[in-house]
């Protein structure tokens, strides 16, 4: 068992994370991941051995309280806020009341993107209350949609409540954030709420976000076309027939745009949760019109694209970004005028 520095550790389990296989030497073990916190602080403790099993078996479950001993911290980059729970460490249940992060300020999050899950995780990314661009990291499906209590933390334009760390992954982006615990959604802007904090974020081109340092921006371009496209994958997209029968095919959208600066984009791809279900409703509503009335919702409406780059570590050469730009929010508002007469 590796060494490294002993730790004890009480708290509440508020998050307990998908659990991985990660391959040491020969064996293959099992992971699992705990956020425990007290009432000031928090500690990401992994379940290694037969300690993961404890969360498999239902042993230890959100909202209990834990005490741990005998955990340590190792690695090559020892975090404080990260300690591994192996065969001789001691987890027992125990009675006591805690409040968890009570003593710490949460951060308030206007939530301008909830992408489409991509291997169970959820990107989410939103301007606080200093105005600032955050990427939450390590945001689950079940983080994102619904607590266990059917709490729903993210919607796109809602002030969330969340608490926040220091990303301390590879190639870490100016907006990325550990992703602690998200209490859920305080409230929804009005429509006029919306439309003024869309203004006030709004960003002059695509170069003013990515040339700037941001991989986080909010634009208000012309949209020029909106369209699908399909691709081989292993989703839940439609099954072809013939000899690729067994192969499943995921719908795409893409989008072709103009900023404010003149320039054309074309075959932006939206990850953007909320437009693919306003896609696939018009889709299931308006079988042979449905791209027409998209096109039309999007040029007759104030649209605005929130923008976002990839990671940048691909090895690709000649990419203009350093990165891949995508759409990850896309926030639809009728016009003033439009308001006026209804």
């Amino acid at each position: 068992m590796p060494g490294g520095e002993r730790i004890e550790v009480r708290g509440e389990v508020i998050r307990i994370l998908p659990s991985k296989e990660l391959r040491i030497g020969d064996e293959i073990v099992k992971v699992v991941d705990l956020i425990i916190a007290d009432e000031s602080d928090y500690k990401r403790i992994s379940l290694w051995d037969e300690k993961a099993e404890l969360v498999t078996r239902g042993e230890i479950r959100v909202g209990d309280v834990l005490q741990i001993e005998n955990a340590y911290i190792a690695g090559e980059r020892p975090c404080e806020n990260r300690a591994n729970a192996g065969r001789y460490t001691t987890i027992r249940r125990i009675s006591e009341k805690i409040t968890a992060l009570s003593n710490l300020r949460p951060m308030h999050l206007t939530v301008l993107a909830v992408a489409r899950p991509e291997k169970g995780r959820v990107c989410i990314a939103g301007i606080n209350e200093r105005g600032e661009w955050i990427r939450p990291q390590g945001v689950y499906e079940k983080d994102a949609w619904a607590s266990e209590s059917g709490v729903e933390r993210f919607r796109n334009l809602c002030i969330s409540r969340i608490y926040v760390d220091a990303w301390h992954g590879r190639h870490p982006r100016r907006e990325d954030r550990f992703f602690i615990y998200g209490a859920g959604i305080e409230r929804q802007l009005s429509e006029e709420e919306k439309r003024e904090f869309l203004e006030r974020h709004l960003d002059e081109s695509v170069d003013a976000v990515f040339k700037s340092g941001r991989t986080l921006g909010l634009i208000k371009p012309r949209i020029l076309r909106v369209y699908e496209v399909s691709a081989a994958g292993t989703g839940t997209g439609r099954t072809a027939t013939g000899k690729d029968k067994n192969r499943t095919y995921e719908t795409y959208i893409r989008f072709n745009f103009r900023d404010s600066n003149g320039r054309i984009y074309r075959g932006w791809s939206c990850r953007c949760s909320a437009f693919y279900k306003l896609w696939n409703e018009f889709k299931h509503r308006h079988r042979l019109s449905y791209r027409w009335r998209i096109h039309r919702l999007v040029k007759k409406n104030e649209t605005y694209l929130a923008i976002g780059l990839t990671y940048t570590d691909y090895g690709t050469e000649g990419l203009e970004y350093r990165a891949y730009p995508m759409i990850v929010g896309v926030h639809i508002i009728k016009p003033i005028s439009s308001v006026f007469r209804d």
